[in-house]
C-alpha cells in the first residue's frame, strides 16, 4: 500500500522560499503525493532514492540527489536560500566560516626629531594663546633632554630624582632650570588615536603646575627629549622630557647618563 503524504510537507523540501497566494495554496492543501515505485538510474546505475508521484511527477529531494551525485546541497542561513556546490562533495551542511584573520598591528612608529619639534611648536601655541613669547629651541638643554629621557627609560623609574640619587637639575651646569616629565604607553597613544606630542602636551597642559612651567614668562629656553623604554606596569612606553631655561642664562655643560 502507498503511503499518503501531505503535499504541503513535501513542497517545503522542494520548493523553498515560495509565497502563493489564497487560492494557490488551497489548491496545494487538495493534492496528495503518493511514493513512487519507480527505478531511478545513476550513471546507469540504479540508487535507492525515496521520490514522490505528484500528478503523474516523480519528485526527488534535491539533498537526495546531491548525496547520490556527489555535489553539496545546504541551506545558506546569510542569503536565505538553497546552496548548490557543484565543485564540492556532499555534505549537506554550510561550510564552515573561518575567523577572518586579524592583521598583526604594527608597533606605534614615532619620528623623534619630529617629535620632538613638534612638542616644542605646541608648547609656544599655548604661550602665545597667553600672549607670551616664544621658546627658543638650546641645542645644549635638547641634550639634557635627552639625558634625562634615556636615565628614565634604562632604569625604568619614572622620577624628577636621577638614578644615582642626585636631583633632576645637575643634569647641566645650570641652576636655573626647569624640568616637564611624563610616561606615556604606547597602548594609551594608540586607544587615543594620538600622537605622541599631542597626547604628552596635553596631559602637560591638564596639569596645573606642568602647564605653569609650560607658559612661565621667565622661561625662554627650551629643550625636548624623548625614550622608548618600560614603564611600572611592563608596557612599553614613551618617556618625555621637557628642560626649561631661565631667559638670560646660560648652559655650558651637559652631564652624561646617571645609572644606579
Amino acid at each position: 500500500m502507498n503511503r499518503l503524504k501531505n503535499t504541503g510537507l513535501v513542497l517545503c523540501g522542494l520548493a523553498l522560499g515560495l509565497s502563493l497566494s489564497a487560492p494557490a495554496a488551497q489548491a496545494v492543501e487538495s493534492l496528495k503525493a503518493t511514493l513512487s515505485t519507480n527505478r531511478i538510474l545513476v550513471d546507469g546505475q540504479e540508487v535507492r532514492l525515496t521520490a514522490y508521484n505528484i500528478n503523474g511527477s516523480n519528485y526527488v529531494r534535491l539533498r537526495d540527489i546531491g548525496e547520490q551525485v556527489g555535489f553539496n546541497v545546504y541551506w545558506n542561513a546569510d542569503t536565505k536560500c538553497v546552496q548548490i556546490e557543484s565543485d564540492k562533495p556532499y555534505t549537506g551542511e554550510a561550510p564552515v566560516k573561518s575567523a577572518a584573520t586579524k592583521p598583526v598591528e604594527e608597533p606605534v612608529q614615532t619620528d623623534v626629531a619630529a617629535a620632538k619639534q613638534d612638542i616644542v611648536d605646541r608648547t609656544n601655541a599655548l604661550r602665545r594663546a597667553k600672549g607670551i613669547a616664544a621658546l627658543s629651541v638650546n641645542d645644549k638643554l635638547m641634550q639634557a633632554a635627552q639625558v634625562r629621557a634615556d636615565e628614565m627609560a634604562a632604569s625604568g623609574v619614572y622620577s624628577h630624582t636621577r638614578p644615582d640619587g642626585r636631583k633632576s637639575n645637575t643634569v647641566t651646569d645650570s641652576k636655573y632650570t626647569g624640568e616637564n616629565i611624563h610616561s606615556i604607553s604606547e597602548l594609551y597613544l594608540e586607544q587615543q588615536h594620538k600622537t605622541l606630542s599631542e597626547a604628552v602636551v596635553e596631559l602637560w597642559s591638564n596639569s596645573k603646575a606642568h602647564a605653569d612651567n609650560m607658559t612661565s614668562s621667565r622661561y625662554g629656553e627650551i629643550g625636548v627629549g624623548l625614550a622608548r623604554g618600560i614603564d611600572k606596569d611592563g608596557f612599553d612606553c614613551w618617556y618625555c622630557v621637557q628642560v626649561f631655561l631661565l631667559d638670560g642664562c646660560e648652559v655650558t655643560w651637559v652631564d652624561t647618563p646617571a645609572s644606579k
